[in-house]
């Protein structure tokens, strides 16, 4: 939900305000701002839980932990990243994300283009 807008006539959309407790939860992720140029949100992981592997083919994707620490699935390995570091996966980086911790985690993920179909799950 978007709770203010700017609009322009020339330019259309040119400002947008929105608030992360107004966001549908879809299992722990958020969508903060979906398209036209830039697709980002947050994503928290309860203890224990997982978001499965997948890639993109066209997208790099940049996750910002801010809270906790998340393992970062690769595909030959598992890092973890703890609040405060960021990690960048360019295209085709099969990624997964698990909360290894008895604390809750939270990260904000931003994807360069809006681009919603670019997800190809293993």
């Amino acid at each position: 939900m978007v709770i203010f807008f700017k609009f322009d006539s020339k330019w259309g959309i040119i400002m947008q305000i929105v608030h992360e407790k107004d966001q549908e939860d879809k299992d722990g992720v958020k969508y903060m701002v979906r398209g036209p140029n830039i697709d980002w949100g947050t994503i928290t992981l309860k203890p224990g839980q997982k978001k499965s592997a997948h890639f993109h083919e066209i997208l790099a994707e940049t996750f910002y932990v801010t809270e906790g620490i998340i393992t970062f699935i690769l595909e030959n390995q598992n890092i973890d990243i703890q609040a405060g570091s960021a990690i960048r996966l360019e295209k085709i980086e099969t990624h997964g994300l698990e909360n290894r911790t008895v604390e809750p985690a939270k990260l904000i993920f931003i994807k360069e283009q809006y681009l919603p179909q670019d997800k190809v799950n293993c």
